[in-house]
């Protein structure tokens, strides 16, 4: 390994990554947070990402990724295009440019989320980053507040209460004692925080250390200091949520510990006591205010609305003074969505019949929607408006809502929906193996994330912001590794049947090598529902140790729960691989099965092929004395046995005589594989076989299969939701 190669080893990147994301917290610092510190995030993030796309990534990952950014790349040239042809005259504020720039730093979701999975981080180094990046976060916020420096939540002003206030004035005024220490955005932090709180608190349980314990009491300490209503309520609704999961884990796995459930209650305690005097109580007086104040310009106080004239007839003026009326925030009207410019808007909007009427949140989504309306182009639903176009009139306080006006649902799904797909595969794994998933731990990385992520739906401004998306997309990253982290078991077992995790190498070196008799059953999900309820069956296939998965059906299984098996081992291939072996070898093969004409031509097929191979008999499988066809074998003395007779027929061939073929060193079934190699039925073409598509191939030349699709669908169904019975002791 050259000098090069050892600045980028595994062990080398992590070190890299850690350094980046606490680099990133001091870029989050109001005086960094610009275009410039984005930029330099989203290049090194870049740099990591090309390391190991180059260097561990897998051909077939390799391709995923360049189909996603092709895929992006084609929506993105749409996006801008559509995006140009805006028709809305007064609205001219866009930038292709800028729009550019937004999904450059966008796709570093995808970037992120696979550096961490191939990253393979280990747990305690995860909780120790977690713990040093909550720790730095919190306690820079709490000692700001103390001390009454660094910022309040809505603006760069220094906060004129701290916490020991809190419980000496009543009502205390909102804006001036909530506070966010130096950071740029408030909501940005508290979904970090948010994030970071549930991790904690599986680490407590884990290593139970004071740093951890007081790092946590610190978080529950900042969020409420924050003041937002997602960062106040999500701290009692996290460790309520964390009590229970606890407690269900903990009965389950017996494991149960009172001094963690005691150190939940103590939390609980300090976030009510703290809820109970902090300033978001006050939160509905601070915005009474901002709406009873004139930002850009004073009313005449001597104007008389005259509620009898329509409102189409009422001067400027007068329609501004009936929009305060209203406590519409002059803000709207005078500067994000001028009233001059679309007065008709104004007049339908406070004609509606709703009481939502001075909700802002409502008020953005309103002038939004009419943006769309008057723009008159059906593809702004699949294309977007455009994020610079949609921010500079909104910063809509939703994600997801905000997304899909910007971006449309295409680029709502390549932008975001990476995130829920991965979140959603994570849940159902979980939900399809409870036997292995359902712990503490698995369950609650997966709430973090979805917490933080259902809860950017209700607070805005934090899936469009990088700051965010880097913790999000690491804890992602992270916990998709964890879920689909490969067990050292070499086995699985799908409804009972044994089935192996090795690959066809290994198979093949084992069972050249075994002293002792190897049976190589197929296992699908036609041969594992046809033996599903016959327990003696199933027992005597368990007892061989290279069952193998000749089929997709068993891979998709497997994807579904455990993801220790990730492709097929068709029995054709391995057959073939056997057969090349036996004739190094000089080992005498046995065929028996399939008809007359289907086993001769595949013989002679097999002859020509390898012409050193030693086959010393065969017989078809539809004579009426299956003795003599038994004592055949026996007389003959093959090393290998191939037996074609059809699942579940030759299963219970080799099964019914295994006592009478015990001096034979391979006995494997072989399904329809004679008939292939005869010519009687053609094997799918390669590109069919590479897409996993070679059972559609056999369905069109044999209609009777069809009715298989309905097995294998039956056969998931059980896998998912009945393997954890199948899977008992006694089948093992």
């Amino acid at each position: 390994m050259n000098k090069f190669s050892k600045l980028f080893t595994k062990e080398k990147l992590i070190n890299y990554v850690f350094i980046f994301y606490l680099i990133s917290i001091i870029l989050d610092l109001h005086i960094f947070y610009n275009s410039i510190s984005t930029f330099i995030r989203v290049i090194i993030i870049s740099i990591l990402f090309l390391i190991i796309f180059f260097k561990y990534a897998t051909k077939k990952e390799r391709l995923w990724l360049i189909l996603y950014f092709l895929l992006l790349f084609i929506y993105i040239f749409f996006h801008l295009w559509n995006a140009s042809n805006f028709n809305v005259s007064f609205i001219n504020n866009y930038s292709n440019l800028q729009e550019l720039l937004y999904f450059l730093k966008m796709s570093m979701n995808v970037l992120l989320i696979f550096i961490i999975y191939k990253l393979n981080i280990d747990k305690n180094k995860f909780y120790q980053l977690i713990t040093i990046s909550a720790f730095v976060i919190s306690f820079s916020i709490v000692i700001t507040n103390i001390f009454k420096i660094g910022y309040t939540s809505y603006d760069f002003n220094n906060p004129q209460y701290n916490i020991f206030d809190w419980f000496n004035t009543p009502l205390i005024n909102f804006s001036l004692a909530s506070s966010k220490g130096y950071f740029h955005l408030t909501n940005q932090i508290s979904a970090i925080l948010i994030l970071y709180l549930p991790i904690l608190l599986i680490h407590l349980k884990e290593n139970k250390k004071k740093l951890t314990f007081l790092t946590i009491i610190l978080t529950i300490i900042a969020l409420f200091m924050l003041g937002t209503r997602v960062s106040s309520y999500s701290t009692i609704i996290i460790i309520i949520f964390t009590t229970i999961i606890y407690l269900i884990t903990s009965l389950i796995n017996n494991d149960f510990k009172i001094k963690y459930l005691l150190s939940l209650f103590i939390f609980l305690i300090i976030s009510f006591g703290l809820y109970k005097n902090c300033p978001l109580l006050s939160r509905n007086v601070f915005y009474d205010s901002i709406f009873n104040m004139d930002e850009d310009e004073e009313i005449d106080e001597d104007v008389i609305i005259d509620e009898t004239k329509p409102l189409n007839e009422y001067t400027l003026k007068e329609l501004k003074k009936y929009l305060k009326n209203y406590n519409i925030s002059p803000s709207f009207y005078n500067t994000f969505y001028p009233v001059q410019n679309d007065r008709e808007f104004y007049e339908n909007y406070v004609s509606m019949n709703t009481s939502k009427i001075n909700d802002t949140r409502f008020l953005e989504l309103q002038v939004i929607k009419r943006v769309k309306y008057l723009n008159n182009n059906a593809l702004d639903t699949y294309l977007g408006l455009g994020y610079e176009r949609v921010i500079n009139i909104f910063n809509i306080e939703s994600d997801y809502v905000m997304q899909y006006y910007s971006l449309g649902i295409i680029g709502l799904i390549l932008v975001l929906g990476i995130n829920i797909c991965l979140l959603i595969y994570m849940y159902f794994k979980t939900l399809f193996n409870l036997k292995r998933y359902f712990n503490f731990t698995n369950i609650m990385l997966i709430f973090s994330l979805s917490y933080v992520l259902l809860s950017s739906y209700f607070t805005g401004n934090i899936l469009n912001a990088i700051s965010c998306n880097i913790p999000i997309n690491f804890v992602l990253g992270y916990t998709l590794y964890t879920i689909n982290k490969k067990s050292k078991q070499s086995n699985e077992y799908y409804l009972g049947l044994k089935t192996t995790t090795k690959t066809m190498a290994e198979i093949l070196d084992g069972i050249f090598k075994e002293k002792e008799q190897t049976i190589i059953y197929n296992i699908n999900p036609i041969i594992a529902m046809n033996l599903r309820n016959n327990i003696d069956y199933k027992l005597e296939i368990n007892k061989s140790n290279y069952n193998i998965p000749d089929g997709n059906g068993i891979v998709l299984a497997s994807i579904l729960t455990s993801n220790n098996i990730r492709s097929t081992i068709p029995g054709i291939d391995l057959l073939e691989e056997i057969l090349k072996k036996a004739e190094i070898k000089k080992y005498k093969v046995y065929f028996y099965g399939s008809k007359e004409d289907s086993i001769k031509k595949a013989v002679q097929v097999f002859k020509c092929k390898y012409p050193k191979l030693n086959i010393i008999g065969y017989r078809n499988g539809y004579h009426k004395n299956k003795n003599a066809d038994l004592k055949d074998i026996i007389n003959k003395k093959p090393d290998i046995l191939f037996v074609s007779l059809g699942s579940p027929l030759q299963e219970e061939f080799i099964i019914k005589n295994k006592e009478s073929l015990k001096d034979i060193k391979i006995i494997m079934p072989i399904g329809g594989s004679l008939d292939v190699y005869s010519g009687n039925l053609k094997r799918a073409p390669k590109i069919m076989q590479k897409l996993k598509l070679e059972w559609l191939y056999r369905m069109i030349q044999e209609p009777k299969r069809f009715k298989q699709i309905f097995i294998l669908l039956m056969f998931i169904i059980l896998v998912l939701f009945g393997n954890f019975w199948y899977n008992d002791d006694k089948m093992r």
